[in-house]
């Protein structure tokens, strides 16, 4: 776990890019992996991640809140965690890197962990002193971080499905999540 006990600067200058994880994430329903994704006004020209806009006339939040529910109403520590998770489901975000940084806290809390972060004044095409993970953003170049195995929900119908969202890991051990991430 790289973030943890560490400092993050993010880079909201960086060019968005389709088809990463700054607005997709995977959870597992009954019928396996089952892909979340944050509609996305796009447009001919480049954009920044800070300048990313969310597509609320899709109607996202529903279909996702919906299909967590689903996936997870009967995972142990999802009613410990709903009312959390549901506010954000609630608020209407204009701005996507708004969602992720609300993501982002509600997560730390879930995990009881404090991450100090900076949000970057302009873009830098290489960082010299500091470790550089924006390439994990990009789902084309997935690194495989294969967890300990944990209960899941559909583990007997689906067996362990690896890299989901830490929504996964947190419903289904709850406090002692932090064990399988170190």
């Amino acid at each position: 776990m790289e973030i943890y006990n560490s400092k993050i600067f993010w880079d909201i200058h960086q060019n968005y890019e389709k088809q990463s994880y700054r607005n997709r994430t995977f959870i597992h329903s009954a019928n396996g992996v089952l892909k979340l994704t944050v509609p996305i006004k796009h447009s001919i020209n480049k954009f920044s991640l800070k300048d990313s806009i969310i597509d609320n006339s899709i109607k996202w939040q529903d279909n996702h809140w919906k299909s967590i529910k689903t996936a997870y109403s009967s995972s142990p520590y999802f009613e410990y965690y709903r009312d959390s998770l549901e506010v954000l489901f609630n608020n209407k975000f204009d701005n996507l890197l708004q969602l992720n940084f609300k993501t982002f806290e509600i997560v730390c809390s879930w995990l009881d962990i404090k991450i100090h972060f900076e949000i970057s004044s302009k873009f830098n095409e290489k960082y010299v002193d500091d470790i550089d993970l924006r390439h994990l953003i990009n789902h084309k170049l997935e690194r495989k971080i294969n967890l300990k195995k944990y209960i899941q929900v559909f583990s007997e119908k689906n067996g362990f499905i690896n890299n989901l969202s830490i929504m996964d890991l947190i419903f289904n051990e709850g406090p002692n999540s932090l064990f399988f991430l170190k």
